[in-house]
């Protein structure tokens, strides 16, 4: 390896890892606030590791805050809408791209049209339809309208065209099913651009705000985020609480990202070489 690979490749490295740190650092910093007692939390700019670590702040975030139960209700909306994001973007994804139907055409740019309309200009309209059917302060409100989400489709669909058809045609002259195609060949095939949809819409449905504001009126059906921006209103001034709360709210997506991020790269890596 000459000389200027080996600088460029240092220098690649040296990039990557200032971009990790910044990206880490706030992170990092802001559990090192959850670990410390309150008055040095609150001492002007806090340190970065805490003198005396304590888990008071986690402990009456919790306890007090009653933090348990909108994790809990944050936990089964994410990881349901995750689950049913992965299954309608994989079979809607593959028919759009390689299954021959009247009207395909038609669907593919709907699909299209649908990531481009934002989500603000749809909450009037599902607030009304969920009101009509008795299903707001349900889990189904916040599940249903993220389930078929139109971008995991568009992803899915744009992977499924890097696949060669030669591969489906094969089995098909082989005999096999749409569904056997689709259960032993498709599926494995597209299993690292699923994960990659369903890290996102994890994290997309773990952190929205606004829909489950207006669709959770019950206080105890509330998630996560809705209920720190409540408690911040009351304890705004009790850093080392807040910090416990935001540390709370990262480390499920955190966790998600570790477990999945061989199936992510591998999409990513997949997609880049894909023609």
């Amino acid at each position: 390896m000459s000389l200027q690979n080996r600088t460029l490749r240092a220098g690649t490295y040296l990039g990557l890892a200032v971009l990790a740190g910044a990206t880490l650092f706030p992170l990092l910093w802001v559990t090192s606030i959850a670990l410390m007692r309150a008055p040095e939390a609150a001492a002007g700019t806090p340190s970065l590791w805490p003198h005396h670590p304590t888990l008071v702040n986690v402990i009456n975030i919790i306890s007090r805050q009653h933090l348990g139960r909108y994790f809990f209700n944050s936990m089964v909306v994410a990881a349901t809408t995750m689950a049913l994001s992965m299954l309608v973007a994989g079979s809607a994804g593959y028919a759009l791209a390689r299954v021959e139907f009247r009207g395909r055409r038609l669907v593919s740019w709907l699909v299209m049209l649908g990531v481009l309309i934002p989500n603000q200009a749809l909450v009037l309209p599902l607030f009304e339809m969920f009101r009509t059917v008795h299903l707001v302060n349900h889990y189904a409100a916040l599940v249903l309208p993220a389930a078929a989400n139109p971008v995991g489709i568009v992803l899915v669909q744009a992977y499924m065209r890097g696949i060669p058809a030669e591969i489906l045609d094969a089995a098909r002259i082989d005999g096999a099913s749409e569904w056997r195609i689709y259960r032993s060949i498709v599926m494995p095939l597209m299993a690292p651009m699923l994960a990659a949809v369903g890290v996102l819409i994890f994290v997309v449905s773990w952190n929205d705000f606004m829909w489950p504001m207006i669709a959770m009126q019950q206080e105890s059906m509330q998630t996560l985020p809705v209920a720190l921006a409540a408690i911040d209103r009351e304890h705004y001034q009790d850093i080392g609480l807040m910090a416990a709360g935001a540390t709370m709210t990262m480390l499920p997506m955190v966790l998600v990202f570790l477990a999945s991020q061989r199936y992510y790269l591998r999409s990513v890596i997949a997609g880049s070489l894909t023609d």
